[in-house]
């Protein structure tokens, strides 16, 4: 439910950490930390096994890192290269920390994040030559990771712009995916219930691959919004995913019509899209740049927005409400259980 005053979010934002508490249908929400760190464009990572243990990727500040659920944080950046960090994931049997930053870098560590090992044959790859970014001074960034539960071995990086990149030895040795995918890969998710079917979100649509990543085919059938947010996949039913996509890349968000945002369900993995429209305003000029589900409660689905507004739905899209505004840009939702 909505008023179910055990969910809270995290919600990272162009400038700081934010934290959400429900108010009746709604939610209230007040700054918690990290302001002037940059931007926490990943959702803050809740430890495997202690879940006051929380890491913030940030845009300027590194990896942090808290141990009262957010109140008090400490940088660890023992070992990592660029402060500027875009991700985080954890391995859910091994506990391995993974970050991607930019410049494009994946650090890891077994320790909670006390050090980090670099990745650094990422580096090596020919085509970092190919590796660029819109804004000066050009330079791409791994915006997404994710991880195969069934096999710590395997890494997927999404590489913005530079296609999608892959390890199967746990980061040591790593290949540029190319075939199939957009250049401007934006998010990639390994499927729950299928290690082999992994998919892709980009500047121009989604991209999935059935054979573990070794090639992509476009999964685009009925969006007509393609800068695309990040997946969610519905914990109950894994072939039911969420998504949101931008009209137009963000040098246009500022035109007089906005970013021209929709959200979107498939019911196939992926396969094709349906835009949802319940609850919605007709046209959106914010842009949509965080999505969330809960897996506790799988038919919650929630977009943040750059006009610091949350929309969620609690029956797998059907209807929207707004349960959140004023907030800077909002860049991440992370759902937690207080």
């Amino acid at each position: 439910m909505i008023g179910d005053s055990t969910r809270v979010l995290y919600v990272g934002t162009e400038d700081g950490l934010y934290l959400a508490e429900p108010n009746g249908k709604e939610y209230n929400s007040r700054p918690l930390a990290l302001q002037g760190k940059g931007a926490l464009r990943s959702p803050v990572l809740i430890d495997r096994d202690d879940p006051r243990r929380l890491y913030a990727a940030t845009g300027r500040g590194g990896v942090q890192r808290s141990e009262d659920g957010g109140t008090s944080w400490r940088e660890i950046n023992d070992g990592i290269l660029y402060k500027e960090t875009w991700c985080i994931v954890q391995h859910p049997k091994t506990a391995e920390l993974f970050v991607g930053t930019g410049p494009s870098s994946v650090f890891k560590s077994n320790d909670r994040g006390d050090h980090w090992l670099d990745c650094e044959r990422l580096r090596d790859l020919p085509e970092t030559i190919d590796w660029t970014f819109p804004r000066p001074p050009h330079v791409s960034h791994v915006k997404g990771l994710a991880l195969c539960a069934d096999d710590p071995m395997v890494i997927f990086g999404a590489i913005e712009e530079g296609w999608v990149v892959r390890s199967q030895d746990g980061g040591k040795g790593w290949k540029n995916i190319k075939e199939g995918v957009e250049f401007d890969a934006h998010s990639v998710a390994v499927m729950t219930d299928n290690p082999e079917v992994v998919i892709a979100t980009s500047g121009q649509g989604v991209f999935k691959s059935t054979n573990g990543g070794d090639s992509f085919v476009e999964s685009s059938h009925g969006l007509d919004c393609r800068y695309m947010a990040q997946l969610v996949c519905h914990s109950a039913r894994p072939h039911v995913l969420f998504s949101a996509a931008a009209a137009v890349p963000p040098p246009l968000w500022r035109r007089p019509e906005g970013a021209g945002a929709a959200f979107y369900r498939s019911e196939n993995q992926g396969e094709a899209w349906q835009r949802l429209s319940g609850g919605l305003p007709d046209h959106f000029k914010a842009a949509p740049r965080a999505t969330a589900g809960d897996p506790e409660e799988p038919n919650a689905f929630f977009v943040g927005m750059t006009d610091g507004t949350i929309w969620l739905s609690e029956d797998g899209g059907e209807s929207f409400c707004q349960v959140l505004g004023g907030l800077p840009s909002v860049s991440s939702i992370r759902v937690a259980r207080h």
